[in-house]
Order: structure tokens, then sequence, then C-alpha cells
């Protein structure tokens, strides 16, 4: 599918991942929403670029910003979503204080990451769908892209690490959309996606301590560094370039595999 003149909206897309997704379509000409808790709607934002406020946890914050996309490029075609925006807070399941992790935070970091991915997706396609007649099965025009999601889970997905087990089950549940997601948008020609990352030059991996970085870097195995967002960014524009990418979750980790802390 090709990135030019389609609107595509971009969560998490002020920082990190997200913001280096934002630039690489923009360079290839897309009109880019970027949906962010830290946005001030309407400013900060360019010709091709609109910043908005959005929780993307909650249904009636995503369907405001959506309708503030529609209403900011009318009549301009979609091309879909690259979903960034999560949160990762950790804490084991019984602490060293002898506490079972907070249920609270458990379900924010679900509420966040796993049903922020779900609502943005499904809201989305959606709006695809609205777009586009539904294609005939014998038609041609069923070969050609009608839309584009791509979802963010994490290598912690399959190989969590102690203090993770709200992240990780997050993460493995953002997977556990794909497939099934795909299998219901594939009769409007609109593939899903997702990519989970591994080791990133983030706020995130930033604020990593250098003792617990080094021993992550040991388990890379090359490059033995951490990944660039403008590496990620690449990957999600091939997926959307890509047509006959569909239904499952490509890593991005320097061929590391996590140990358990």
């Amino acid at each position: 599918m090709d990135v030019a003149n389609l609107v595509w909206i971009v969560t998490g897309g002020l920082s990190g991942l997200g913001a280096a997704v934002v630039e690489a379509l923009v360079a290839k000409s897309g009109y880019v929403a970027c949906l962010d808790l830290n946005a001030e709607t309407g400013e900060g934002g360019s010709d091709s670029v609109h910043n908005v406020q959005c929780d993307v946890g909650d249904e009636d914050s995503v369907k405001e910003a959506l309708k503030s996309v529609k209403d900011k490029w009318q009549g301009r075609k979609w091309g879909g979503v690259v979903h960034c925006g999560g949160v990762g807070m950790a804490g084991k399941t019984v602490g060293n204080d002898g506490q079972p992790f907070s249920f609270d935070v458990f379900s924010e970091v679900h509420r966040i990451n796993l049903l922020g991915s779900f609502l943005v997706a499904s809201q989305v396609a959606a709006e695809l769908v609205s777009q586009h007649p539904t294609p005939k099965r014998e038609d041609a025009e069923t070969l050609r892209d009608r839309g584009v999601i791509v979802l963010t889970s994490s290598v912690s997905a399959t190989e969590g690490q102690m203090g993770q087990v709200a992240y990780a089950s997050s993460k493995a549940a953002v997977e556990g959309l794909v497939l099934p997601m795909a299998r219901d948008l594939a009769r409007f020609g609109i593939r899903v996606m997702a990519i989970a990352p591994s080791l990133f030059s983030t706020n995130m991996g930033k604020n990593t301590s250098p003792k617990v970085r080094a021993s992550l870097l040991t388990t890379t195995l090359h490059p033995a560094r951490f990944g660039e967002p403008h590496e990620f960014a690449q990957l999600a524009v091939q997926i959307v370039e890509n047509g006959y990418l569909n239904g499952g979750t490509i890593r991005i980790d320097g061929g590391g595999r996590m140990a358990k802390m």
C-alpha cells in the first residue's frame, strides 16, 4: 500500500517510537494524525501533521480524537493506523514486602495497552470500511489494500522478565488480537500486523540503569546496542508497503532473547 496522500493515525506520536513513525510517514508524503495523551489538539502541527490529545484506553476520547481527524482532512481517504501508545509499569506478583502487585496498576496497564489497542484498531477499521465499498470475492479489486493496522507488542509478550507480569501479559494479549482481527477484516481488504520490539532508545529504555542495561545487552546478538526509533519506523512503513504481510507479529530485537531478569 502506498503511504502517499492518505491519512495515517499514529498513537503515542509525540515521542519515542511513535514520533519516529510520524516522521517516516510524513517523509513518504502521508498526512499524519498524532494522537497522544500529552498533545494539545491542533497545536504544534502543520499542513501534514495534526496533533490530537487522546487517552487511547478511553472510548469517548478515541472517538472524539478521530472525529477531529475527519474534520481536519474532510474527504481525504485514510490509510490506517500505527498504534504505538502504551505504558510499562513494573512490579512483581508478590513484592519484597510480601504484598501482591497492585490490581489497580495491573488493570491500568491492560486498559491502555490491550483495551487501547482494540479501541483504536476497531475504530480506525470502521472508518476504513465506511470509506470503501465491500469488495466481491470475484472482483480483481479484492487484491487491493484498503487499509493497514499495525499494533505494537513486545518481545516481553513471550519472554517476560521478573517484574513484568502486567506489561508482558498485556503485550501477549495484543499479539492475540492480530490473527483473529486480520481474519475479521480480510473481507474488507484490511491487513493487520504487530511489531514486537526489544530494547529501544526511547525514554523507557534510556531510564534503564547502567547495570540492567549492560545485563540486557549481553543477550543481544548483533548489533549489541539498543534499537533506534527510526529502525522501528522503517519496519512499520515496510509493513504498510508490503501487501503480503498479514496476520502476524514481527520481532525487531537484534537477535536477542530476554533472560528472566
